[in-house]
């Protein structure tokens, strides 16, 4: 078994940081008394006011939360941990006395991580502690690596003067297909990623090319091509972490009728993500000047992705919701 030194060289800065929270003192001083072996730094809060504002000034790795509470219940402070860009990357475990489905399901929907049923089994809630404890880490480690990431993109950006902005903007559009198209939240997380990263290649790519103020010569079209596998390979050693942000970097210009590249898949062989941000990256392109020629209007721009899916090279679905949301 690691111990409780490895997890806080593994979060670098600080031996980890569990807030139990519970009305009852006698079941804040059980938790802590089943944690105290792995010397983490306990704190407690006997109300959801009190804990909200504890996370809210301090560093904290993962909450133990009761669900049972005057005032403001577990579910409730769940939610508003999980409803704040700061804090909702914090594990949570409700610790309940209600053993019923109904109980878990709104659980789940108020953001909890998982959940252990009162009276707490020793060994379960320590397995379950490590596990979120590990969780944060790797949450550190992805918000490091998006950061990095992320400035490498800017870089990009800075190289092509035409198309600054456009990452962002095709983010912002492809997560609205996907919240559209019901995808799962870690979909619509890796589809944002990847929004911000897909060109991240382009960083391969002479900048008298990007910037040159006329159509491509095959030559250079074969150069400009070369993006994405130049990104996918800039961005393979965190492959553990990125997940499908690869493949959305890798295949967003392929087409489903195979022309596209660099691969040539066709059809169900494209990966959603890929498929979805390959419609937000052309909308955005034909919407903003461009070295040989100006913005089209949003109709024109509708116009030809509805040609690009006559022809079979987009999912018309998506296309079809691009049209509602914009």
């Amino acid at each position: 078994m690691s111990t409780c030194k490895e997890e806080k060289d593994l979060l670098t800065d600080h031996t980890p940081r569990i807030l139990i929270v519970d009305d009852e003192p006698k079941n804040i001083k059980l938790l802590e008394a089943f944690l105290l072996r792995f010397n983490y730094e306990i704190l407690k809060a006997d109300n959801g006011e009190d804990a909200l504002s504890i996370i809210g000034r301090t560093d904290v790795d993962m909450v133990l939360l009761d669900v049972m509470m005057p005032r403001m219940d577990g579910f409730e402070v769940c939610r508003r941990i999980k409803g704040s860009q700061n804090t909702r990357m914090i594990p949570v475990v409700m610790v309940t006395a209600l053993d019923d489905t109904e109980a878990r399901v709104k659980a789940i929907e108020s953001g909890a991580d998982d959940f252990i049923t009162k009276p707490p089994n020793r060994i379960e809630l320590q397995a379950r502690v490590r596990s979120m404890i590990k969780v944060k880490i790797l949450n550190n480690t992805l918000t490091s690596l998006e950061s990095v990431l992320f400035s490498l993109a800017n870089t990009v950006e800075a190289k092509d003067e035409y198309t600054r902005g456009h990452t962002q903007r095709v983010s912002e559009l492809a997560v609205a297909l996907a919240v559209k198209m019901g995808l799962s939240t870690k979909d619509i997380n890796e589809i944002k990623i990847g929004g911000i990263i897909h060109d991240v290649g382009k960083i391969g790519v002479p900048r008298a090319i990007l910037n040159k103020p006329g159509r491509l010569e095959l030559e250079e079209f074969e150069i400009m091509k070369t993006h994405p596998s130049i990104g996918y390979r800039i961005c393979l050693p965190l492959k553990k972490s990125l997940g499908m942000v690869l493949d959305i970097i890798y295949y967003h210009h392929e087409k489903l009728d195979g022309s596209g590249y660099p691969v040539g898949l066709k059809g169900e062989d494209i990966p959603v993500g890929a498929k979805v941000l390959a419609v937000a990256d052309i909308y955005d392109a034909l919407t903003s000047d461009r070295p040989y020629r100006k913005a089209m209007s949003k109709e024109k721009a509708l116009e030809i992705l509805r040609q690009e899916v006559s022809v079979g090279k987009l999912e018309q679905q998506i296309v079809e919701y691009l049209t509602e949301i914009i």
